[in-house]
């Protein structure tokens, strides 16, 4: 698993749309959120109201298709609002299996 170290106000990657759930883990709680893009070094999900504030700690897995084990990611929030939802800057991911999980085409519109 890798830490990453990337500035917290710059994008470094191009996000693509993208629409998948994933689980939100927050102690015993489970939250379902929509993935709407995701780049190699963030994501941002839909949340009309957010319990996250910038700055948090969060941690989510995604599903890898053809995987049964999910991809477990750590990370930070970086903005949450109702209008854009909530953003991700990710600080710890298997890298290998979070490339998988990017290459995967986005789906048909």
């Amino acid at each position: 698993m890798a830490v990453r170290d990337i500035d917290p106000d710059r994008r470094t990657e191009p996000r693509t749309d993208t629409a998948f759930f994933a689980v939100e883990i927050r102690g015993n709680d489970l939250y379902y959120r929509l993935v709407r893009n995701i780049s190699a070094s963030g994501f941002s999900f839909d949340d009309r109201f957010p319990l996250e504030r910038p700055g948090d700690p969060i941690v989510m897995e995604f599903p890898l298709p053809g995987s049964r084990e999910p991809i477990r990611i750590s990370g930070r929030v970086v903005y949450a609002r109702p209008d854009r939802g909530v953003g991700v800057r990710i600080e710890e991911v298997d890298d290998n299996r979070y490339a998988q999980l990017i290459a995967v085409p986005p789906p048909a519109k």
